[in-house]
């Protein structure tokens, strides 16, 4: 991805001036020049004028009118923005808005920053039609870099045909904030999803509101491929980061399947890997303590990130909370703390800042009872 090759300027647009002058000061800390807070429509557009943004953040309703004049100024700027606003996402709202980013007010101030330097790296909307629809893209990755090209080639050998026709289908992810639904469960399904960036959960939600995380969707990985089979979805995915995600179209899976055996191959590696996985996940909620389950998590992820060149050694970017780990193991916000503590404590794991190192592998791997069989990836999974 392109490298900023000056300091990045943040427009901010907020009806509540205690909200804008929260995120400006954020903006700041994180090293952003920005423009604003504006409280309205006229004073944005004029804000304009001062300096070309990298993006902005703005809310749906300003103080003198909707942000729809400074949407469509922003897109005819070719300037990437993202929405902050006390207002859900509806259909009225797909035309002046469509494509960008949507974080519900108030979203903490890491969502906001984690979304702005997805945007920031993105770079500008491409250039075209000052009325074609606006949607955040990211830049087409080599072979080497692309997860899913990676994942896939590590299950069947694939020609440069088949490396080429998976860049073109991957190549254009759009942004999507963290804790947002995909997929609902009873949706009728649309397509395949497939994850470029970031941490998705498949789960199932219960009456009261608890959650059981069943699957993690990382970089390169994808939904259920025969989706288009069912005539409802019998569970949810959501976003549990900030994430970069292709829908595929059930016609395209069926063109790959027909047309290039070795990624067909591939993909139904992957599915009989989604199913060793779950049976091991079974496993843990079922057999382990609540130490050993959080280590056995750790042990995989650091596999399977690395298989797609997302870990650094034994180190890798752990973008959930602890929430979610919790909804994962089956176990109380409070336990996976104490287990985390435990796992510091045995100078097993550093845990900050949203990136985890293992400190001392073969002992993580011994108290989590960890063998990486059930992930067919050969020597790729020799950690």
């Amino acid at each position: 991805m392109k490298q900023m090759a000056r300091q990045p300027v943040a427009l901010v647009a907020d009806a509540d001036s205690f909200v804008g002058l929260d995120l400006s000061d954020a903006l700041r800390t994180v090293g952003y020049r920005v423009l604003g807070p504006f409280a309205t429509t006229r004073e944005a557009l004029a804000g304009l004028g001062q300096d070309d943004p990298t993006l902005a953040v703005i809310d749906i309703a300003l103080r003198d009118s909707s942000s729809i004049a400074l949407a469509e100024e922003l897109r005819r700027r070719r300037v990437l923005f993202l929405i902050h606003s006390g207002q859900q996402q509806d259909k009225s709202h797909l035309v002046a808005f469509q494509g960008a980013p949507w974080l519900i007010k108030p979203a903490s101030a890491s969502d906001v920053l984690a979304l702005c330097d997805e945007l920031s790296l993105s770079g500008l909307a491409p250039a075209g039609d000052e009325q074609a629809t606006f949607s955040p893209v990211v830049e087409r990755a080599g072979s080497v870099s692309n997860p899913f090209v990676r994942k896939l080639e590590g299950f069947a050998a694939l020609s440069e045909a088949d490396r080429a026709v998976l860049e073109q289908i991957s190549a254009n992810a759009r942004i999507v904030p963290p804790q947002t639904s995909l997929v609902h469960e009873g949706d009728r399904p649309d397509g395949v999803l497939l994850v470029m960036e970031g941490f998705a959960g498949r789960l199932k939600h219960r009456a009261n509101g608890h959650r059981q995380i069943m699957a993690y969707l990382v970089p390169g990985d994808t939904g259920d491929l025969d989706v288009a089979l069912l005539s409802r979805m019998d569970h949810t995915i959501t976003t549990l980061s900030a994430c970069k995600v292709v829908r595929i179209a059930p016609e395209t899976v069926a063109a790959l399947v027909q047309h290039h055996p070795q990624i067909a191959r591939a993909l139904r590696m992957t599915t009989l890997v989604d199913e060793a996985t779950l049976r091991e996940w079974l496993m843990n909620v079922g057999c382990r303590s609540a130490v050993e389950r959080i280590a056995h998590l750790f042990c995989e992820l650091l596999v399977r990130l690395g298989a797609v060149g997302l870990a650094q050694g034994n180190s890798y970017e752990l973008p959930i909370t602890q929430l979610d780990i919790a909804d994962t193991t089956g176990l109380s916000n409070v336990h996976v703390n104490r287990s985390l503590q435990e796992l510091r404590r045995q100078g097993l794991i550093e845990l900050g800042g949203r990136r985890l190192t293992i400190l001392n592998l073969q002992r993580l791997r011994t108290l989590a009872e960890f063998k990486a069989n059930y992930l067919h990836l050969g020597d790729r999974s020799a950690a």
